[in-house]
């Protein structure tokens, strides 16, 4: 009800019969009872996290659809990730998707979570609920602040965005593949073996 107040297709479509009755375009509340039903004519709502770039378009003219309230992302102020792993190993995609419209996270922390999100750089890593709570009233305390750690953790995401895939791919890994085939003294004939126009190019030819 409060996001129709700034966004349309959140508004009710008709005022209620009760003066006292809460609407939006999806639920009503009952003044008296408290208690909140969906509406019979509402409106489907999708919800898509992915971070909706030129390599994501997905363009549906010409098909017939129900009514539709999209939310995206990239539309919001700030995503928080409750992903927990339970090898410690994985990381959660839909924090990929979030800094990839450059959405800042509060994430909960545990074990390689550090490897993606760079606490006080893209976002900000909890503990426990009372410690998402200190950070959510940090981060809005004096929203929206042009100056704010938000604002700030934005600019970070899209400075890293400067740095694609292969640039990454060079710096990251290409050097942990060097040394582990410099170090197992591979000649240019074994199997795997890069040519040496490769390592030539990299400044480090066999010796």
């Amino acid at each position: 009800m409060k996001l129709g107040g700034t966004y349309s297709p959140f508004r009710a479509r008709s005022e209620p019969e009760d003066p006292a009755t809460e609407r939006s375009a999806f639920t009503e509340r009952d003044a008296g009872s408290g208690l909140v039903t969906r509406l019979r004519e509402r409106p489907a709502l999708l919800i898509s996290s992915t971070s909706w770039t030129e390599f994501e378009q997905l363009i549906l003219d010409g098909h017939k659809l129900p009514s539709l309230v999209c939310v995206i992302t990239g539309s919001a102020d700030l995503g928080v990730c409750l992903h927990t792993s339970s090898s410690g190993l994985d990381l959660p995609m839909k924090v990929v998707d979030m800094f990839g419209c450059c959405l800042p996270v509060c994430a909960v922390n545990f074990k390689c979570l550090h490897e993606l999100v760079k606490h006080e750089e893209n976002g900000l890593v909890f503990e426990d609920s009372e410690e998402l709570a200190a950070q959510l009233q940090m981060l809005f305390s004096n929203f929206p602040d042009p100056a704010g750690k938000l604002n700030q953790f934005r600019k970070n995401l899209r400075e890293s965005e400067q740095l694609r895939w292969d640039e990454s791919w060079v710096q990251t890994v290409l050097p942990l593949v060097m040394d582990t085939l410099l170090g197992q003294r591979l000649k240019p004939q074994d199997p795997g073996c890069p040519p040496y126009s490769f390592w030539e190019s990299q400044g480090k030819p066999f010796q």
